[in-house]
């Protein structure tokens, strides 16, 4: 503070005699500095001069203390000038100013900064620099269609990448994250040069695991684009994709439980696997089906028998134990379910399950990014919801928030109980009776209840009958000259079955929920066919087509995202990547209700 008034005095002292003139087109000039200059020589310099000469020494003084690392000192120098009664210093400080707020972690303020200034009202020696720090700043934060938009105007503006070496790398990192419907947002008035980049990332997902014609894909794209980096100068990213050999299975074993409890859950796993396979452009694949009821030697026999080069599958927990750590396993394999932590990471050995923890890990992250600090999380009384809770809470304090709180229910009662404790309302209607006694019978007292204000946000963790119930309560709790309180909630909240009045009673929720449940462009068609066969099937058998739709494909672009932590499969249970001990993550979609409609939204 005292650094910011020493620093606000000499922006604004009287005038003195000048060192010597700079003139004011100066601005739009790099900031040149004396070699090796001191940040403090440079600031303590800029009283001699007055008015806007003294400012830009300023500004020089900024920049030469980020170089230095001297943060504190830029960050009081860049919030100082941001009220600057000149323009022009005003627009050559803000990249500076977004530079301090990164170096000093000031996350909100640099999000901010970035979301209220126009690109187009920098200077121009400064807009290559703030598109490049705001990108980057969007890659850190898991915005990957922001991101990817600033690096597309970056590319326009530089058309090469001498001056930011690392710029096409990060930026089909961007690319390789976003789904479709990202991918064709970020087409929308495109240059031919976004376009082409937006082509190469279309074209790499059409023909991943097939070798051949990846390779002629990217041959034709050359000729269609040849202003655009030869095959040597492409992201370091996609030419290990062209160099790497994926499995290329001729016959796959599939282990379900086709006896027994779980039956119903291995036919739709079965019929999503078969839906893939029909689809596949490749070389001819046999699925052979095992039921893996058996015991484990008449499972091994059978798959060594028929001479399968992968399998996919067991899905049961314990079955999935018992052949993810058997010695002699020779098959590369993925597992229809999570691994156990406790298990050593084997080579060809992958794991994919509908996590719900996943679901939880993603509403941290949008927290992080939407800047809230304290969220509320509310959980029906059961396993699952329970334990999303409980990941939630570690996820957050991993980030380095302080505990949420966290309430748990079973009925209606106690859900109306939770919420009124939580928003404080029995407080307020109790400090409203105390000031009506103290007034007196004679005296009206005109009053309504307030809720707390502190709260960011409320994650609801519960069926589609209970949030049907939770939300009008909270809407109608929160007094409505507070602002919106948002409310979160996970694909166990939804159901596709809701009509129009239900869907009125959500208005307002946001939810994270697979691709295939939303019916996103990517799957009409596919979709439509699945309804004329299969229009009984209810909303977990849905979800499990959809795993096996998605595990057929997963197998032609495994090695590729083991070797390619970055790339991603926009598949019909979300956006799916590969972790270090070779777990599929999902990234879902994100869903809200809005004026008694469904609707696909984008968050943050």
């Amino acid at each position: 503070m005292c650094l910011s008034g020493l620093l606000t005095s000499c922006a604004q002292q009287p005038a003195t005699p000048a060192a010597g003139p700079i003139a004011t087109n100066a601005i739009e000039q790099p900031l040149a500095m004396p070699a090796m200059a001191d940040a403090r020589d440079i600031y303590q310099k800029a009283g001699d001069y007055q008015g806007e000469a003294r400012q830009i020494h300023l500004l020089r003084a900024a920049q030469a203390a980020l170089q230095q690392q001297q943060y504190p000192l830029a960050l009081a120098i860049c919030y100082t000038l941001a009220n600057s009664e000149y323009k022009l210093v005003r627009q050559r400080n803000t990249v500076l100013l977004l530079q301090a707020y990164l170096a000093n972690n000031e996350i909100e303020r640099a999000n901010l900064l970035l979301e209220q200034t126009n690109i187009d009202s920098l200077p121009k020696a400064d807009i290559s620099t703030y598109l490049w720090q705001g990108s980057q700043f969007y890659a850190q934060q898991q915005r990957s269609l922001a991101a990817s938009s600033w690096l597309l105007q970056l590319d326009q503006l530089q058309q090469s990448n001498s001056a930011y070496p690392a710029l096409w790398d990060l930026l089909w990192q961007q690319l390789t994250t976003l789904n479709q419907n990202n991918l064709t947002t970020l087409r929308t008035n495109a240059t031919n040069r976004n376009l082409a980049w937006l082509n190469l990332a279309e074209l790499s997902r059409l023909h991943i695991g097939q070798q051949q014609a990846l390779q002629q894909a990217l041959a034709d794209w050359h000729r269609r684009y040849p202003f655009m980096p030869k095959s040597a100068a492409l992201p370091a990213a996609l030419q290990q994709l062209l160099q790497l050999t994926p499995y290329q299975p001729s016959r796959i074993a599939v282990l379900l439980p086709f006896s027994g409890n779980f039956r119903a859950h291995a036919k739709a796993l079965q019929a999503g696997l078969i839906s893939a396979a029909s689809q596949y452009k490749g070389e001819p694949v046999q699925l052979l089906f095992i039921d893996s009821q058996q015991t484990p030697a008449q499972i091994t026999e059978a798959l060594q028998q028929q001479q399968v080069d992968f399998v996919i599958g067991p899905l049961l927990r314990d079955q999935v134990d018992i052949f993810s750590q058997q010695a002699d396993w020779p098959w590369p394999t993925l597992f229809l379910n999570s691994r156990n932590p406790a298990q050593e990471k084997r080579d060809n050995h992958f794991f994919f399950a509908l996590s719900m923890e996943d679901e939880a890990s993603q509403m941290a992250q949008l927290f992080q990014q939407k800047s809230y600090h304290k969220p509320v999380v509310i959980s029906a009384r059961n396993n699952i919801s329970q334990r999303m809770q409980q990941h939630f809470a570690s996820q957050w304090q991993a980030m380095g928030y302080a505990a949420p709180e966290l309430y748990q229910f079973s009925a209606k009662a106690e859900l109306e109980a939770i919420v009124s404790n939580l928003l404080e309302l029995d407080a307020s209607q109790s400090r409203i009776r105390n000031v009506s006694s103290l007034l007196g019978s004679n005296t009206k007292l005109e009053a309504e209840p307030h809720s707390r204000l502190d709260i960011d946000a409320i994650y609801l963790l519960a069926d589609p009958v209970q949030t049907r119930l939770f939300k009008p309560y909270v809407d109608v709790a929160v007094n409505q000259t507070a602002p919106r309180l948002p409310v979160y909630a996970s694909s166990r909240s939804f159901s596709t079955s809701l009509d129009r009045n239900e869907q009125r009673d959500l208005n307002g929720l946001t939810f994270t929920e697979m691709p295939w449940m939303l019916g996103e462009q990517s799957s009409v068609l596919l979709r439509e066919q699945y309804q004329q066969l299969f229009s009984e099937q209810d909303e977990v058998l849905q979800r499990l087509f959809a795993m096996g739709h998605d595990a057929y494909q997963l197998v032609a672009r495994l090695k590729q995202q083991q070797y390619l932590p970055a790339l991603v499969f926009s598949g019909l249970t979300g956006q799916l990547s590969l972790d270090a001990n070779g777990s599929i993550v999902r990234r879902l979609s994100w869903a809200s209700y809005r004026n008694n409609r469904l609707i696909t939204v984008q968050e943050p």
